[in-house]
């Protein structure tokens, strides 16, 4: 009994809890876990003394000091932070503390953009960020945020405007992850792949080559996920500075998208960037082509920012597409950088084994395509930024009307779209499905089990060749969007299919098939010309270069 009296002063079990304890770990480890949970106790009571102790001081000062500027605000609440990072705790009572104090010095340097000593008020609350990001990273690399943190990152970001933008890109790119990088490079080379995501998740393009290191024996992958446009620039950013202090040790790093993290980076002698690149081809105008257009980047930002200076190899999918990439991207053909060696996420095209996956998959969503052939409508975006939106003038029940007996639709907009229109009822799942998100299929999957594709000015056309199977050009905006952006080639010229202005014109040209068979000769042709590097070895090669050069 006195065992008992003993462990239940603790407060932390009853008596049913005590006795429960004993008969599973016995008295001796239930006498043990609850002086353990005691000194939990004890110590989250201390640090709760401890945060009221600093939050009523910080009342204090800030009211004492209310009729004085910001730059004396400021100070008592980076004090304030700096006192909480000192107890190097993260119990949700440090952070909430944390992150008001944190939350009003964002407000504060906001009010001060446009003040002579606005860089000092900036190097200030960037200090107070470190401290955060060091003891507390569950934002980042694809960790989901905690509702208090979300509350917090929608306040930062509205205050990252103007001055404060600039000057955090600035101090990052220019002078924290180049630093990180040197500093880092300085140590022995490391046998493993960095995997540069700007966003979140496994990026399609990289999906193939990652999965193919981790299942085979030489470099290690590792895979960083900056979460941008998901949390504050400032953490972005603190994201791709951890980045490039793993990059500076890596024998490779793999981007791809254009980027200007590493703008001006002096990547080491005995390392390599490899650009895979998203698209195997490029029908739009991009990069340096559209410098200074509306609503792009100014020829001015790219000699700023340089986005594509620092590359090793750029591996695209046939020599034929050589001279788009140099130009876009501004890099010369003497240089070599631009490598017809194939894009590493077709290889999975050419596995019989992925192909019947692909289909199991379908028919584990559908099975009613068992039965039909399947459409798949993949167009890319309209607009630009973080204003890109979903096409919708495809005419569903048209659609519906005259194709539901033979076939199905499957829509995949681009990943960046938002604004996707919805699948209009009664044709929702029963003709039509919205395949964009959280399906459980990607688009490698969806092409290869596609009869017929159609698409736009997407570069996913490209690939889709691969499988000599027929496919349509919806571009109902043609003339508007050439005037907009600008084409390498002829559209009319190249395309391996007819050009549809009409939701009408593609259903009559999916009925002729019917009718009349297809002949793949002319997407024979288109793959020959533009993707005559993709052989299901482009990996290997890939891996080849990066281990041995040219």
């Amino acid at each position: 009994m006195r065992i008992l009296y003993s462990i239940w002063r603790t407060r932390l079990m009853g008596v049913k809890g005590v006795l429960k304890n004993i008969r599973r770990q016995g008295v001796g480890k239930t006498i043990k876990l609850a002086r353990e949970r005691r000194r939990e106790r004890q110590e989250d009571e201390r640090i709760t003394k401890e945060v009221a102790c600093i939050q009523r001081r910080t009342s204090l000062e800030m009211e004492s000091r209310e009729n004085e500027d910001e730059k004396a605000e400021m100070a008592i609440l980076a004090a304030s932070c700096s006192d909480l990072y000192a107890l190097n705790d993260i119990r949700p009572v440090t952070l909430t503390a944390l992150r008001n104090y944190l939350g009003e010095m964002a407000s504060l340097v906001a009010k001060r953009s446009n003040e002579d000593d606005f860089d000092e008020t900036f190097e200030l609350f960037q200090v107070q960020l470190d401290g955060y990001y060091q003891l507390f990273d569950s934002f980042s690399f694809g960790k989901k945020p905690q509702e208090e943190e979300v509350l917090f990152f929608e306040q930062l970001t509205e205050s990252e405007t103007g001055p404060y933008k600039t000057r955090l890109r600035e101090l990052f790119v220019k002078q924290r992850i180049p630093q990180a990088y040197r500093e880092s490079s300085t140590a022995p080379l490391q046998n493993k792949a960095v995997f540069v995501q700007p966003r979140k998740g496994l990026n399609q393009t990289f999906k193939y080559m990652y999965h193919y290191l981790k299942s085979h024996d030489g470099l290690e992958p590792e895979l960083w996920q900056l979460r941008r446009e998901a949390i504050p620039d400032s953490f972005y950013f603190r994201n791709a500075e951890a980045m490039a202090a793993q990059a500076g040790m890596a024998k490779v790093a793999f981007f791809h998208e254009s980027n200007d993290l590493f703008g001006h980076v002096q990547v080491r002698d005995d390392s390599k960037i490899v650009q895979l690149w998203h698209g195997c081809g490029v029908f739009k105008k991009i990069g340096l082509d559209t410098a200074g257009q509306p609503g792009y980047k100014s020829v001015k930002a790219y000699e700023e920012y340089p986005e594509y200076n620092y590359y090793s190899c750029v591996t695209i999918a046939s020599p034929e597409l050589s001279w788009v990439f140099e130009q876009f991207m501004g890099i010369s053909k003497e240089s070599g950088i631009i490598k017809p060696l194939g894009v590493s996420r077709t290889d999975e095209f050419f596995d019989q084994a992925y192909i019947d996956r692909c289909y199991e998959k379908l028919y584990e969503r559908i099975p009613e395509a068992r039965d039909k052939k399947v459409i798949l409508y993949a167009p890319t975006y309209r607009g630009l930024g973080r204003n890109r939106v979903a096409p919708d003038e495809l005419d569903i029940p048209a659609m519906a009307e005259r194709l539901g007996d033979t076939h199905i639709l499957l829509i995949k907009q681009h990943q960046t779209a938002k604004d996707c229109p919805p699948v209009p009822e009664p044709y929702d799942q029963s003709f039509a499905w919205d395949v964009t998100r959280g399906w459980g299929m990607d688009i490698n999957e969806l092409m290869t089990i596609a009869d017929v594709c159609v698409s736009d000015y997407s570069s996913l056309v490209f690939e889709y060749s691969i499988f000599e199977r027929p496919m349509a050009f919806f571009v109902y905006d043609l003339d508007e969007y050439i005037d907009d952006r600008g084409l390498y080639y002829d559209f009319d010229e190249i395309t391996p299919g007819p050009l549809c202005f009409t939701t009408n014109e593609l259903i009559e040209y999916i009925e002729g098939i019917e009718r009349n068979g297809f002949d793949p000769a002319e997407v024979a042709a288109f793959k020959e010309r533009f993707m005559c590097s993709c052989d299901g070895h482009s990996t290997e090669r890939i891996l080849e270069y990066i281990e041995n050069g040219d």
